[in-house]
């Protein structure tokens, strides 16, 4: 139980410190944490060997990750097209 204790203080030190330093880190910490409690839930019995681990799970973070990235892409490919073109300088200008 001490060691715990013990635990969860340092742990709370170093969010302390990451807060100060970065706001928006710490606030991701602070949401991060529940959220991936929550999520872990479902998937305990099949961490502890209650269950037969599915055949989409070991592959579903890949899964996620590429999904992710071909969002990210399809949303900056459509907002590249209706960026305003860039303005080009003179050729006798001397920044180079």
């Amino acid at each position: 139980m001490l060691g715990w204790l013990i635990v969860l203080a340092i742990l709370a030190l170093l969010w302390a410190g990451l807060w100060r330093i970065s706001t928006f880190l710490g606030f991701g910490i602070l949401l991060g944490l529940p959220v991936a409690w929550l999520l872990s839930r479902p998937l305990a019995p099949y961490l502890t060997g209650m269950e037969h681990v599915p055949v989409w799970l070991p592959p579903l973070p890949f899964a996620i990750v590429a999904l992710a990235l071909l969002v990210l892409g399809a949303l900056s490919w459509f907002r590249a097209s209706s960026a305003p073109e860039p303005t080009q300088q003179p050729e006798d200008s001397e920044q180079h």
